[in-house]
């Protein structure tokens, strides 16, 4: 969408919101973050993966858990049990 058409749409938008009740408002200004969120979610995909994975920082609970499921050793998943 080019900005032209960004611009006309935001004032379309606002023109809209201005005449909800206040926590109307709030609702629609909630809506468009959720909705940039998940586009930024989705535009990342394993990007953001990478970046988490990368962090240097840390992981003492993960670190733990991964200590006690190799000390349990390894064996077949015993799917009777499930």
């Amino acid at each position: 969408m080019s900005a032209i058409a960004s611009d006309n749409l935001a004032s379309l938008i606002a023109a809209e919101v201005v005449t909800l009740p206040a926590e109307k408002q709030s609702s629609v200004l909630d809506y468009v973050r959720f909705i940039k969120h998940q586009a930024q979610v989705a535009e990342d995909g394993d990007e953001a993966w990478e970046r988490i994975i990368a962090d240097p920082r840390p992981r003492p609970k993960l670190e733990a858990f991964a200590k006690a499921a190799m000390a349990e050793g390894s064996k077949p998943m015993d799917l009777a049990r499930f």
